[in-house]
C-alpha cells in the first residue's frame, strides 16, 4: 500500500501556520510498514483539491486529507471529494447527538454550519474524534482509501491514534500491535540526547525510537510491535531501562506531552502534599502553570507575586536588611521567599523566584541571572543559582520548568 498526504488550507500556503500534521503522519505511516512518497498542501480552493486528488490517485492507494472538516464556510473538503466520488454524505448521528449536546450545556444554538462537522460517507465509516466535534470519514472505492481528518494537530493525532490505526489494520488484515511509550528529559539539548543514544537508533529494530525536541523539553517516543499488548510492554520496559542507564538524570515523566509542571502537579498529589509560589521574576508563571493542570486545587495553596522590594517586604516577610545587605536578585533574598510563601500560605512546600530577565542587568547580576529558592523538603531551603541564555520569555520558563523538574527530583 502506497500513501499519499493531502493536507488542506489556505493559511499554510500563506505562511500563516506550520503544516505539522505531516511529519506525524509520515512518522505513523512507517511505523505501519505503509510507503509514503509524496505529500501536497492545497489552498481551501474544490477545483484544485479535485485536480490535486486526481494525481494522487495516480500514484497512491492511500489518500489521507487533513483540514477542511470543520464548520466554517471555507471548510469543504468532504462536500468537494462527495462530489469527486458520486458518492452521497450523511449526518453522523451519534456526531449530531454530541454536537448538540455541547451547544445546549452552552444555550448556545443549533445552526447548520454546526452539523456540518457531523459529515459522513453514506457507504464509508465514520471516524471518532475523542477531543473535538468534527467526525472524521473514510471510504474505499475502485481500489482507493480515503480519508478524513481535522487539521488541528491536537484532534488529527487522537483520531489516527484511536480510530485511522485500527482501520487501517482492518483493510489491510494486519494483526500486528503497535504500542508506544514516551519519555521525557529536561536539561538536555536534542542533539546531545541523541548522541548518548546514537548506537541504540542505529541498531534499532524493535522497538524503534524517535526523539522530539519542543523547546522546553526532550521525549524520546519508544513504540514496539508484537501481537499482545503484555509482550510489547515487556519490549518497551527493557528499553527504558536502557535509556535511562544513559540518560536517567535529565528524565522526569513518561507520558504524552507531559511538561514539568503537570508532572509535578501528579507527583504532589501522589505525595499527599501542597504547595505555593513567591514570585518576582517569573511573574505568576509558575503560579498560572500550576493551575493550569486539571487537580490542581488539591495541591496549591495559592501565589505571592512580589516584583519589587516593597512588595517582597510587605507580602513575603523578606528581611528589609536581606535586601539592603545582598539585594533582591540573591541568595539570601530567595531564600526568605521561600520561606515566606511556606509560612504565609500554610504549604507543604513552596517554590521562589529571583532573578533578571532583561533587558538590562540589576545589582550587578547580568541577565539570565536567576535564583531559585525550594523549601519544605529539608531543614534549610534548596537554593539554585542559574545562569539562563535567551530572550525575556525563555528565561522566565526556563526558570519555572527547572524548578518544577528539581522539586520533581526531590519529591520523588
Amino acid at each position: 500500500m502506497k500513501a499519499e498526504i493531502i493536507a488542506v488550507g489556505t493559511e499554510m500556503l500563506m505562511g500563516q501556520i506550520v503544516n505539522t500534521n505531516a511529519p506525524y503522519l509520515a512518522d505513523q505511516l512507517r511505523q505501519l510498514g505503509i510507503s509514503h512518497y509524496y505529500e501536497t498542501v492545497v489552498g481551501d480552493n474544490p477545483n484544485r483539491l479535485m485536480a490535486v486528488t486526481k494525481i494522487a490517485e495516480s500514484r497512491s492507494d492511500l489518500l489521507i486529507y487533513t483540514g477542511g472538516i470543520g464548520p466554517t464556510r471555507d471548510d469543504l473538503t468532504k462536500q468537494t471529494l462527495s462530489d469527486y466520488l458520486d458518492e452521497p454524505l450523511i449526518h453522523d448521528e451519534n456526531t449530531v447527538a454530541a454536537i448538540k449536546q455541547w451547544l445546549a450545556e452552552r444555550q448556545r444554538k443549533v445552526t447548520a454550519n454546526n452539523l456540518q462537522q457531523a459529515l459522513t460517507f453514506q457507504n464509508g465509516v465514520s471516524l471518532k474524534n475523542p477531543v473535538g466535534q468534527a467526525v472524521g470519514t473514510a471510504i474505499t472505492k475502485h481500489g482507493k482509501t480515503y480519508i478524513f481528518m481535522p487539521g488541528f494537530p491536537n484532534e488529527m493525532r487522537a483520531m489516527f491514534t484511536a480510530s485511522v490505526i485500527p482501520y487501517l489494520r482492518r483493510l489491510s488484515n494486519d494483526s500486528t500491535l503497535i504500542t508506544s511509550s514516551y519519555l521525557n528529559y529536561f536539561g538536555i539539548g536534542e542533539a546531545a540526547l541523541a548522541d548518548k543514544i546514537d548506537d541504540l537508533i542505529a541498531k534499532q529494530t524493535n522497538p524503534t525510537l524517535a526523539i522530539y525536541a519542543s523547546g522546553r523539553t526532550v521525549t524520546v517516543r519508544v513504540s514496539a510491535s508484537g501481537k499482545d499488548e503484555t509482550d510489547n510492554r515487556e519490549k518497551l520496559k527493557a528499553m527504558q531501562r536502557q535509556l535511562n542507564e544513559r540518560l536517567g538524570d535529565y528524565y522526569y515523566a513518561e507520558g504524552l506531552n507531559i511538561y514539568p509542571n503537570t508532572a509535578v502537579v501528579e507527583q504532589l498529589k501522589a505525595s499527599g502534599k501542597t504547595i505555593s509560589c513567591c514570585e518576582s521574576l517569573t511573574g505568576g508563571l509558575a503560579s498560572d502553570q500550576l493551575v493550569s493542570v486539571p487537580g490542581a486545587s488539591a495541591i496549591f495553596r495559592g501565589g505571592l507575586v512580589t516584583y519589587d522590594a516593597h512588595a517582597k517586604i510587605r507580602v513575603a516577610g523578606v528581611s528589609s536588611d536581606t535586601i539592603a545587605e545582598h539585594g533582591m536578585v540573591s541568595v539570601a533574598c530567595a531564600r526568605e521567599m521561600a520561606l515566606g510563601a511556606k509560612e504565609r500560605l500554610a504549604s507543604d512546600v513552596a517554590i521562589s523566584f529571583t532573578g533578571v530577565a532583561g533587558p538590562d542587568q540589576m545589582e550587578g547580576q547580568p541577565v539570565g541571572s536567576v535564583f531559585i529558592g525550594i523549601a519544605g523538603l529539608g531543614t534549610e531551603p534548596l537554593i539554585l543559582h542559574e545562569q539562563f541564555q535567551g530572550t525575556r520569555a525563555f528565561i522566565r520558563q526556563r526558570a519555572v520548568d527547572r524548578a518544577f523538574f528539581e522539586l520533581l527530583k526531590k519529591l520523588k
